[in-house]
């Protein structure tokens, strides 16, 4: 079999970049390990800058009040303590000037759906990747398995796209070096009916090594993250769930009747954090994208966003790569050139951020309180934040002068100026 495109991978980035090619009339081949769409609990904040790109698709209209939430503001607040700050999202520009909290299985449905009606796109569910083709040196397809068949089958293709994770098999095939970092710290994630006035705003509780996240979701729900060491979970859950139960209710007293629904540990899901920062995402016949080249922390709010803006951003060089008959290495690594400098910043700023918002210790504690509540009083600081949050910037949102006049050692002259 022949196609120009073939993806490794459906996920976030694998399916958008499927989607965008496939639209634009692009032969393309989607393969994906797994048997069918993903059914796992995962909730997920939609940014505005994903948003465009669904709009971009015709994804966005289609997005129900069944299948996403929008949120307004989010709210910090100290764990046993006040508000801290509050991310408003109408600072931004409109039309995307909200988060869309969605169950993500529901929207990537909608996604792979649509991918699917594209008649220059195909997908396979229950192929497993099992090795690269080489043309005169050259990557030139891919070799792979599908369930049900007894032999492997070769596809050729003019470019193979590795979207397949953190861990992905087709950076492993390539070649290419990745440095692979695993957080100390990962989420038990819980689905739960929504408590009663947690209407389009999310609140975001930090304290001392403890993290709670609320996010109103579809159906009247709220997706709950509470932080837990990685490599500990087994002796937190061996603690039992009435004392996870018990601890959230501490942290906010309206959580305890939708505590009631939750009555068995196979209700909670656990999410592991890990950060990826391979040496180059380009070699001849070959890209990588979203995780497989760089995962980052969830604290950035934009592991899935990157995704799709690596896929988009692929899409467009993928079709001067068809108009010019130029698909070389040089010619594709203007994706990376492109995407690199904001994926690089939101893994700093994200590794900044589990560096004081998971820390223990009350000095880092104390740092990061006081940074909320001068962010607070500076709409200035909030919104330079707030777009590199969203996506929409690929500068560091704040300077080293900013962080001091943010944490109140210096004044800022220029606290009530927000971009127009």
């Amino acid at each position: 079999m022949k196609c120009e495109v073939v993806v490794i991978g459906a996920g976030g980035g694998g399916a958008i970049l499927g989607l965008a090619l496939a639209q634009r009339g692009v032969s393309v081949l989607v393969l994906e390990r797994q048997p069918g769409p993903p059914a796992a609990l995962r909730g997920e904040t939609i940014q505005p800058n994903g948003q465009r790109i669904l709009d971009q698709l015709g994804i966005l209209p289609a997005l129900t009040p069944e299948t996403v939430q929008a949120v307004q503001r989010f709210h910090f607040v100290g764990i046993g303590g006040e508000r801290l700050c509050t991310m408003d999202y109408g600072m931004l520009p409109a039309p995307h000037n909200r988060a869309l909290v969605a169950l993500s299985s529901a929207v990537h449905h909608l996604i792979l759906n649509r991918l699917s009606e594209q008649k220059s796109a195909q997908l396979w569910y229950g192929a497993e990747f099992q090795g690269l083709v080489q043309r005169d040196g050259n990557v030139g397809g891919v070799v792979v398995r599908r369930v049900g068949e007894d032999a492997s089958s070769e596809i050729e293709a003019r470019l193979v796209v590795g979207a397949d994770g953190a861990g992905s098999l087709v950076r492993r095939a390539l070649g290419i070096n990745a440095d692979v970092h695993h957080y100390r710290h990962g989420y038990v994630i819980m689905l739960l009916p929504r408590p009663e006035g947690m209407q389009g705003e999310a609140r975001y509780y930090v304290g001392r090594g403890e993290i709670l996240g609320l996010f109103p979701a579809p159906g009247d729900r709220v997706v709950a993250l509470y932080m837990v060491e990685a490599d500990a979970v087994g002796a937190f859950k061996a603690r039992g769930l009435d004392v996870l139960k018990a601890r959230l209710v501490e942290i906010d007293a309206a959580l305890a009747k939708p505590l009631e629904s939750l009555t068995a540990w196979e209700q909670v899901g656990f999410l592991p954090c890990m950060r990826v920062r391979a040496d180059r995402w380009v070699v001849e016949g070959a890209v990588l994208i979203g995780d497989a080249a760089h995962a980052m922390n969830p604290h950035a709010s934009q592991g899935r966003m990157q995704a799709m803006a690596d896929a988009m951003a692929l899409a467009e060089v993928i079709m001067r790569c068809r108009e010019t008959g130029d698909w070389s290495a040089a010619a594709l690594s203007v994706y990376e050139q492109a995407r690199r400098p904001q994926v690089e910043m939101l893994q700093a700023l994200a590794d900044e951020q589990v560096l004081f918002w998971n820390a223990a210790d009350p000095v880092r504690c104390f740092l990061r309180d006081r940074v909320f509540r001068g962010m607070d009083r500076n709409a200035r600081l909030r919104y330079q934040a707030l777009t590199a949050t969203t996506g929409l910037r690929t500068t560091p949102p704040l300077t080293w002068m900013d962080k001091f006049m943010a944490a109140g050692f210096l004044p800022d002259p220029r606290a009530d100026e927000v971009p127009q």
